[in-house]
């Protein structure tokens, strides 16, 4: 019954200390990692060197049995590989919230405990980062068979078929492997949309240069234009200066010709005709005249 369990694994888990089911784990990962010794051999051979390494670095006082160590790290094994697959479950069910790593240690104890007690937490505090271990725990079945038929596995444990252990977590080199696929599958991703982002620049890059050039175009039609009006204004004010000099020129024939128009009258003037008081008005207009065009002033033949 349940109850008999209970009890038979409470009596069980009573002769051995925490002190002692450490040292069994260690001896374990010892032994099995151990190239001297081996992966795979006897099972009376496994456990003879479990024992060795268990006598060697036992606490103080310590005594047991091969057996008693061969019965012991059984127990410790199933347990703490059913643990480790209740506790994968927690995890696959809690992954976004990884950092919440303590209650989802106690989930997987409640879980595991909905049939039986779980007394060795301690030593799967031990095993759970042991790459040995985990590795163990991806292995579906026994070791290779020996010359002798009798062989056991580097976990301890004669090969069998089903054995009631749930699913067994995903191991250390497994997930190694897995997130470095998924850190190259990301690290290609962002390869691709870092070449995306450099080619949308550069198809940018190349609208905003032709858009430049096109303004550029455009301004530069614009100043020749400009150039043109400019030069357009600046003959137009040339030529303009130019009919304001002809004008000035020819403004100044003309009252040049009325001068000497109105000269050639005053000069012409009969002073023997002219009353007597415009005859000095004459006169002097004359010597004026003559002055003026260069002659030296003399007497004047009409003058008496």
């Amino acid at each position: 019954s349940k109850k008999g369990k209970d009890k038979k694994v409470s009596r069980r888990g009573s002769n051995f200390t925490t002190e002692e089911d450490a040292v069994i784990c260690s001896a374990w990962l010892n032994v099995t990692t151990d190239a001297a010794i081996g992966c795979n051999q006897t099972e009376g051979g496994f456990y003879k060197c479990i024992h060795t390494y268990f006598k060697q670095n036992k606490p103080q006082g310590s005594e047991h049995s091969q057996i008693a160590i061969q019965g012991r790290w059984k127990l410790i094994q199933k347990a703490v590989s059913k643990f480790c697959a209740f506790k994968a479950i927690i995890d696959r069910r809690n992954e976004s919230g990884k950092n919440e790593a303590d209650r989802q240690i106690e989930d997987a104890v409640k879980m595991f405990e909905d049939k039986e007690p779980f007394h060795f937490m301690h030593c799967w505090k031990i095993l759970k980062d042991q790459a040995k271990w985990n590795d163990k725990l991806l292995e579906h079945s026994g070791g290779n068979a020996t010359t002798d038929g009798n062989t056991v596995d580097s976990q301890g444990q004669m090969p069998s078929g089903n054995n009631n252990v749930p699913e067994r977590p995903e191991g250390r080199d497994s997930a190694k492997r897995r997130n470095k696929r998924a850190a190259e599958s990301e690290a290609s991703t962002a390869v691709e949309v870092l070449q995306r982002i450099h080619d949308n620049r550069e198809k940018n890059q190349a609208k905003e240069d032709d858009q430049l050039e096109q303004i550029l175009a455009r301004k530069d039609e614009k100043l020749s234009l400009q150039r043109e009006i400019l030069q357009m204004k600046k003959q137009a004010r040339e030529e303009d200066l130019q009919l304001r000099k002809q004008e000035t020129e020819l403004r100044a024939k003309q009252t040049e010709a009325q001068l000497m128009t109105a000269e050639a009258g005053i000069m012409g003037v009969d002073l023997e005709k002219v009353a007597p008081h415009l005859k000095d008005y004459y006169i002097g207009m004359q010597r004026q005249i003559m002055e003026r065009r260069g002659f030296a002033p003399g007497s004047n033949n009409n003058t008496k």
